[in-house]
């Protein structure tokens, strides 16, 4: 089977190839792969990546930082519901 290198290195992995392991009905916008070259050859394994550790560490200690932070005018709940609730009526605007 052949398939094609971009000039941006971006591999289109064929349907077949994908029934074949297991990978082709994923409801998944992404999937992530260790890539490994060995014996003149290019192998992927199929791994999930959880978003800590997409983020670098630095980036995503800052995000906690700033998201323990209430700041002036910002909204406070104090329940789930309550906070879904307003997010609801908010995307209704």
């Amino acid at each position: 089977m052949v398939t094609k290198m971009t000039v941006k290195n971006q591999i289109t992995i064929p349907k077949r190839i994908l029934e074949a392991v297991g990978l082709a009905n994923l409801k998944k916008d992404e999937m992530y792969f260790d890539i490994e070259a060995k014996n003149h050859g290019i192998f992927l394994k199929p791994m999930t990546v959880t978003v800590e550790e997409r983020i670098p560490q630095e980036q995503w200690q800052k995000f906690e930082t700033r998201a323990a932070k209430i700041d002036k005018g910002d909204e406070v709940f104090d329940s789930p519901e309550k906070a879904a609730e307003f997010l609801k009526k908010r995307v209704k605007k």
